[in-house]
Parts: structure tokens; sequence; C-alpha cells
């Protein structure tokens, strides 16, 4: 707005003006005009008070909300909408274009400081309501103007700014408190997986100690408590073949090895019939086939020369030592199983055992070695010679059967080198506990031993082949006790001819493979 357009905006403002209106109005203003015009409340009075205040600069295009508030002070309403309706919006628009500018940071806040003016004669104005009116001070921009203080106000006032702040602060404030929850709660699972781990590896533990010790019980129960002066009757009984060699179910044809189940049924590894038979207790006409028996071949429902059977308890399952096939394959303990599956291969095994933890040992008697094997791998652990064939203590020559103690170690009929050695539990080199005396039939000799049996109290039995004989010895003797057979080969009660297999059951009665009368023999303890 130029000036001109402000004096007849003014200039209006003189028709909505009474005389009483001009009274107050040249009151108002008393202070800052000279006397005369103050006196002259006529229009030409008015005009020429506002021209007075236009002048001194009181009022401009820049700077006149002021009056609005004047006018308001002495009750002209009219003249007061006049000017707001005519001026404001162009004030409005141009405090815009300023701070668009970036030139002003401030807007317009209007106070007013009220001051009473008294004339020398001690009067005072009053309005047309009978309310005193007083003078008003107003600085603006840095001048003293009337009733009318006109400043810039911050856009971003402290207060803005403030809640600004405590925003930003709060939002800080989260997000440390969800990093530190989230340090808390990663820190939480860690503690709680790595308890959870500590928790499942104790329960494994606590598993692996009771399943060691329900295996000690079942061993305890399974292997028989013999007196050291205990004896056996002489003559054996026929339990199981000696109907002459062929392949009928109750005849056998050259038989290794052999197991006494918990029910005193006899399973027996039928050699040359390529199959493992059953003869349940109490019945010694026939045996049933549980294994095999399909002809000699390498398909997964037949067999080839087995040399040894055990039974896994935990799987019901018999382990089977499937030698011409050169193989371990387990079948399900039960009549009416069609096939196996293959637990090892590429093994030339001979004799199997498995200690409380099942572990599975067998032996290869073409690398002269023993190996342990958890159930499910295929390459196994070395308890047992692997340096080659010999005679030394950390060497075997061809070793046939096995047998796996409480403490796990392992007893091998070294067969070449007429000797039952011991291993150790992580040993090197085996002990010598029953011949390595070279051959021959003397109290201290062995003559190509194959099977063999520990007792509780570490008592060893054993099949001493060539001499056909069953030979004891306790543990700490010098020579070994006869307790069956030695009465030369033969097919009488009290005689054998190539004794192979050999198992105690839990009562102490004595089974042994009579190999070559393709019968197997009860010596019953007496």
């Amino acid at each position: 707005m130029n000036a001109h357009d402000l004096r007849s905006i003014l200039l209006k403002l003189q028709n909505r003006l009474k005389d009483d209106d001009r009274k107050r109005l040249h009151f108002f203003f008393g202070n800052d005009v000279p006397r005369r015009i103050r006196d002259d409340p006529s229009l030409g009075g008015t005009l020429s008070l506002m021209e007075s205040l236009f002048d001194q600069d009181k009022i401009n295009e820049e700077d006149f909300p002021f009056l609005i508030h004047a006018f308001e002070a002495i009750q002209c309403i009219d003249a007061a909408k006049i000017l707001r309706a005519e001026i404001m919006p162009i004030t409005i628009k141009q405090i815009f274009d300023d701070q668009d500018d970036d030139k002003y940071k401030y807007g317009v806040q209007c106070s007013f400081v009220p001051k009473k003016i008294i004339y020398e004669n001690d009067t005072v104005m009053n309005d047309s309501n009978d309310k005193s009116i007083d003078a008003i001070t107003t600085t603006t921009d840095n001048k003293t103007a009337l009733h009318l203080q006109s400043k810039w106000k911050p856009v971003f006032s402290v207060t803005l700014i403030i809640w600004i702040c405590l925003f930003i602060f709060f939002v800080i404030l989260i997000i440390i408190f969800g990093a530190v929850s989230g340090i808390y709660l990663h820190r939480t699972l860690q503690n709680n997986s790595q308890l959870q781990e500590n928790i499942l590896a104790k329960k494994e533990k606590s598993n692996e100690t009771i399943q060691r010790l329900a295996n000690e019980l079942k061993y305890m129960q399974n292997i028989p408590k013999i007196a050291f002066d205990a004896q056996w009757s002489p003559s054996g009984e026929t339990v199981a073949g000696g109907n002459g060699i062929g392949s009928a179910t109750n005849q056998l044809q050259y038989p290794w090895g052999l197991l006494v189940d918990d029910d005193q049924s006899i399973i027996i590894a039928d050699f040359r019939n390529h199959r493992i038979v059953q003869w349940k207790k109490g019945n010694t006409t026939n045996g049933q086939i549980v294994a095999g028996g399909k002809g000699e071949g390498n398909e997964l429902n037949q067999l080839n020369g087995p040399t040894d059977v055990l039974i896994d308890k935990e799987t019901d399952g018999l382990i089977i030592c499937d030698r011409n096939n050169q193989r371990v394959v387990r079948w399900l303990h039960r009549i009416g199983t069609t096939q196996g599956k293959v637990l090892i291969d590429n093994i030339m095994c001979n004799g199997l055992a498995m200690d409380d933890l099942r572990y599975l040992y067998v032996s290869d008697i073409e690398k002269h070695e023993v190996r342990r094997y958890q159930l499910g791998d295929r390459n196994g652990t070395l308890v047992a010679g692997g340096n080659g064939q010999g005679a030394d203590l950390n060497q075997l020559n061809r070793p046939y059967y096995i047998f796996v103690d409480r403490q796990q170690n392992v007893y091998v009929s070294d067969n070449n080198n007429d000797r039952v050695v011991k291993w150790a539990k992580g040993a090197k080199d085996g002990i010598l506990v029953a011949g390595g005396q070279g051959q021959g039939s003397a109290l201290t000799q062995l003559l190509h031993p194959l099977g063999l049996f520990v007792d509780t109290l570490d008592t060893l039995y054993v099949a001493d082949q060539w001499n056909h004989r069953v030979m004891r010895w306790p543990q700490g003797e010098k020579q070994i006790i006869v307790i069956m057979g030695g009465n030369g080969s033969g097919a009488r009660e009290d005689q054998f001819h190539y004794p192979y297999g050999l198992f105690l059951d839990r009562n102490g009665n004595l089974y042994v493979v009579d190999q070559w009368n393709h019968r197997v023999q009860r010596f019953s303890i007496i």
C-alpha cells in the first residue's frame, strides 16, 4: 500500500465519525499533535490531526495497525471495521512476502501500555459510556508511538522449539530403550539357548547314564556269575541239528557262531545253508529260518556263508556277519522277514559283539583287526590290531571271534597265533590272556582257538578247535582247565569234532557248536 491509498482510506473514515467521536479522537491523540489541532474537533481539524500524524510518520503505509486499536478505544467501532476490512488483508500479504524473502523473522504483535492523560486543569476525557480515555504509549521498530507497540513475533516460538526438543528427546529415548531392550532380549535368548543346550546335554548324559546302567543290569542278568569251582555235565545234550549234514529244518550244515536269547531260544549261523535258524526251547527236532534260506547269493534276501549273529534288543533286530558277501546286515528278529539291510560293507567279517552302549564290534580276518562302530557308521574306530598280520602284541593273525565286557575290554581269539588276547579300551597293544605258547595240547597251549566267552568274574571260556575241547581259564591262573571234550575228535556226547561257537546262558549252561558233527551241544552246569 502506498501513502496515497492510505490517505484515501483515512478520508473515508471521516464520514463515519460523529462530533463526539472527533472530540474523543482529538483527546486520545492530544499529546502527539499541536494544541490548536487537538482543540479543533471539526472535520477540518480531524483532517489536520490525521495529516499531522501522517507527517510525523506516526501512521504510514507500513505501520498503521495501532489506528484500529485507537478507534476501538474511543468506541468508534465502524471506523475500526473499515480499517480492518481495507488494511489487514494487505498487511497479512506483506507479512508472508517478508517471510518468503527471509527479510523478517517475526510477526506482528500489538501491545498497549495505558497511560492516563490529565490536562493542565486536571480534567479527564471520557467516552460516550462515561469511561475514562487514557493515552497509550507504544514502541514500534525502535521508535515510540501512541497506543500501540508493533513488533515481530518468532514464527517458531520458544514453546514450539521446546516441544520439538521434547519430541526429539523422547524419540531418542525410545530408540535407546528399544536398543537396550533388544540387547537385553538378545542376551536373554542367548542365555536361554545356552541353558537349554546345557539342559539337553545333561539330559542326554542322564539318558546315557540310565541306558548304561540299564545295559549293565541287563548284562549282569544275562552274563552268569559262575563259581570258581563250578562243574558241568561231562556229556552234552544235542539241542539243535544232529541229524546229519543237510538243509532240512531239522539239520545243520557246518554251523559257526550262535547265541542264546532270553527265552532260551538258540539262534545259529548255519554257514553252508546260508541262513540263520532259530531253535525254540524244548523243540529239538526242528528249527525255523529267520534270515536267508534263499540259497547262496548277495541279494538283500540272501546270505552267503554267515559266521556269527547277535541280537540288538533296542531294535529287535538280528545283526549278522554275512562273511562271503563281505558285509554286516540287519534283519528284523521275527519269522517271515523277507530281507535285510546292509549296515557295513567291504569287510571280511567273522565275529560280532555289542557293548552296553550299543556299539558294534566286528573282527576282520583279512585286515587282521577289530573295529568298533556306532550303528549307522560304516568306517568305525580301530580297537585291536590294525598293524598288519603278525604275532606281536600290537598285531593279530586272523582274528575270528570276539567278546566285549562291561569295561569295553575286547577279547580276541587270535586264531593263527594260537592265543587269546585282551585289548583294554584305548590300548595300542594287547595283553596275552591264554595260549601263546606255541601249538600243542598242553594245558598252557591252544590250537587255533575260536569261540570265546567271559563271565562276570572275568573267567575265560574258549573253544580250542583243533584240540577238540573247551577250556576254562580263571583270571590270574597259569593253566587252562579242560571242562569238556579233550577225548579226541568224535561224535560221542562227550566228544567234539572241531568246536566253533560258544555261549553261556544266564544260568551258566554252556552251548557249543560242534561243527563237523553238524549239531549244537548243551552242557548243563552241575
